[in-house]
Protein backbone atom coordinates (compact mmCIF):
# COMPACT_ATOMS: atom_id res chain seq x y z
CA UNK A 1 0.00 0.00 0.00
CA UNK A 2 1.52 3.09 -0.89
CA UNK A 3 2.23 6.29 1.68
CA UNK A 4 -0.81 8.25 -0.25
CA UNK A 5 -2.96 5.83 0.03
CA UNK A 6 -2.69 4.93 3.60
CA UNK A 7 -2.84 8.65 4.71
CA UNK A 8 -5.92 9.16 2.30
CA UNK A 9 -7.28 5.75 4.47
CA UNK A 10 -6.60 7.02 7.29
CA UNK A 11 -8.44 10.41 6.91
CA UNK A 12 -11.37 8.73 6.11
CA UNK A 13 -11.32 6.73 9.14
CA UNK A 14 -11.08 9.91 11.13
CA UNK A 15 -13.33 11.46 9.59
CA UNK A 16 -16.23 8.46 9.76
CA UNK A 17 -15.01 8.37 13.71
CA UNK A 18 -15.46 11.99 14.06
CA UNK A 19 -18.98 11.96 12.48
CA UNK A 20 -19.74 8.84 14.96
CA UNK A 21 -18.33 10.69 18.03
CA UNK A 22 -20.55 13.96 17.17
CA UNK A 23 -23.58 12.09 16.76
CA UNK A 24 -23.08 10.55 20.07
CA UNK A 25 -22.97 14.09 21.57
CA UNK A 26 -25.49 15.42 20.07
CA UNK A 27 -27.47 12.68 21.24
CA UNK A 28 -26.04 12.71 24.50
CA UNK A 29 -26.63 16.51 24.55
CA UNK A 30 -30.17 16.12 23.70
CA UNK A 31 -30.43 13.58 26.72
CA UNK A 32 -29.06 16.13 29.12
CA UNK A 33 -32.10 18.63 27.79
CA UNK A 34 -34.37 16.43 27.93
CA UNK A 35 -33.23 15.46 31.74
CA UNK A 36 -33.31 18.92 32.42
CA UNK A 37 -36.78 19.59 31.55
CA UNK A 38 -37.97 16.12 33.07
CA UNK A 39 -36.09 17.32 36.26
CA UNK A 40 -37.99 20.61 36.00
CA UNK A 41 -41.47 19.33 35.64
CA UNK A 42 -40.70 17.21 38.56
CA UNK A 43 -39.69 20.37 40.89
CA UNK A 44 -42.85 22.17 40.07
CA UNK A 45 -45.05 18.87 40.60
CA UNK A 46 -42.87 18.74 43.86
CA UNK A 47 -44.04 22.27 45.04
CA UNK A 48 -47.96 21.32 44.25
CA UNK A 49 -47.68 18.42 46.44
CA UNK A 50 -45.97 20.46 49.23
CA UNK A 51 -48.77 23.60 48.69
CA UNK A 52 -51.77 20.92 49.01
CA UNK A 53 -50.24 19.42 52.31
CA UNK A 54 -49.86 22.74 53.79
CA UNK A 55 -53.69 23.52 52.67
CA UNK A 56 -54.86 20.12 53.80
CA UNK A 57 -53.18 20.92 57.08
CA UNK A 58 -54.82 24.71 57.14
CA UNK A 59 -58.49 22.49 56.64
CA UNK A 60 -58.44 19.67 59.10
CA UNK A 61 -57.35 22.10 61.42
CA UNK A 62 -60.30 24.77 60.57
CA UNK A 63 -62.37 21.68 60.39
CA UNK A 64 -61.00 20.89 64.07
CA UNK A 65 -61.68 24.36 65.42
CA UNK A 66 -65.43 24.05 64.62
CA UNK A 67 -65.28 25.66 61.22
CA UNK A 68 -67.64 24.74 58.08
CA UNK A 69 -67.21 20.98 57.48
CA UNK A 70 -64.29 20.91 54.47
CA UNK A 71 -64.76 17.22 53.95
CA UNK A 72 -65.21 17.81 49.83
CA UNK A 73 -61.99 19.97 49.51
CA UNK A 74 -59.94 17.57 51.73
CA UNK A 75 -60.41 14.44 49.66
CA UNK A 76 -60.14 16.68 46.18
CA UNK A 77 -57.02 17.83 47.28
CA UNK A 78 -55.90 14.17 48.54
CA UNK A 79 -56.74 12.76 44.92
CA UNK A 80 -54.56 15.59 43.56
CA UNK A 81 -51.69 14.85 45.84
CA UNK A 82 -51.75 11.29 45.31
CA UNK A 83 -52.13 11.68 41.11
CA UNK A 84 -48.93 14.80 41.58
CA UNK A 85 -46.99 11.91 43.24
CA UNK A 86 -47.66 9.07 40.55
CA UNK A 87 -46.70 11.67 37.89
CA UNK A 88 -43.25 12.59 40.05
CA UNK A 89 -42.64 8.61 39.85
CA UNK A 90 -43.02 8.40 36.17
CA UNK A 91 -40.94 11.33 35.67
CA UNK A 92 -38.25 9.61 37.62
CA UNK A 93 -38.70 6.73 35.80
CA UNK A 94 -37.73 8.18 32.73
CA UNK A 95 -34.73 10.27 33.69
CA UNK A 96 -33.74 6.60 35.21
CA UNK A 97 -33.92 5.18 31.57
CA UNK A 98 -32.20 8.32 29.67
CA UNK A 99 -29.23 8.39 32.33
CA UNK A 100 -28.76 4.96 33.62
CA UNK A 101 -27.20 3.85 36.59
CA UNK A 102 -23.26 2.42 36.24
CA UNK A 103 -23.24 -0.68 38.00
CA UNK A 104 -21.50 -0.48 41.48
CA UNK A 105 -18.61 -3.03 43.39
CA UNK A 106 -20.88 -5.01 46.06
CA UNK A 107 -17.81 -4.78 48.28
CA UNK A 108 -16.86 -1.29 48.50
CA UNK A 109 -20.07 0.17 46.27
CA UNK A 110 -17.66 1.87 43.65
CA UNK A 111 -18.86 2.62 40.15
CA UNK A 112 -17.23 0.94 37.59
CA UNK A 113 -17.49 0.22 33.40
CA UNK A 114 -19.93 -2.07 32.92
CA UNK A 115 -17.25 -4.51 31.23
CA UNK A 116 -15.52 -4.21 33.87
CA UNK A 117 -13.71 -7.65 35.08
CA UNK A 118 -12.56 -6.15 38.64
CA UNK A 119 -13.16 -3.23 40.57
CA UNK A 120 -10.96 -0.33 39.75
CA UNK A 121 -11.69 0.82 43.58
CA UNK A 122 -10.54 -2.34 45.80
CA UNK A 123 -9.51 -5.26 42.95
CA UNK A 124 -13.12 -7.46 43.71
CA UNK A 125 -13.32 -9.95 40.83
CA UNK A 126 -16.88 -8.23 39.17
CA UNK A 127 -19.21 -10.98 38.53
CA UNK A 128 -21.06 -10.43 35.27
CA UNK A 129 -24.37 -11.31 34.52
CA UNK A 130 -24.75 -14.05 32.45
CA UNK A 131 -27.22 -13.46 29.09
CA UNK A 132 -30.76 -14.86 29.51
CA UNK A 133 -30.01 -18.66 28.66
CA UNK A 134 -31.69 -20.12 25.58
CA UNK A 135 -34.77 -22.47 25.96
CA UNK A 136 -33.23 -26.11 25.20
CA UNK A 137 -35.62 -28.84 23.86
CA UNK A 138 -36.12 -31.30 26.77
CA UNK A 139 -33.81 -34.38 26.60
CA UNK A 140 -35.73 -37.36 25.20
CA UNK A 141 -34.83 -40.84 26.52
Amino acid sequence: MTFIKRVTEGAKSLGEGAKTGAKNIVGRSGDLVETTKLKYEISKLEKEVENNISALGNLVYMQFKGGVDHEEEIKRLLSDTRTQEEEIAKLAEQIEKLNPKPPVCPKCNSEYPPAAKFCMNCGEKIEQEAPPAQERPPAQE
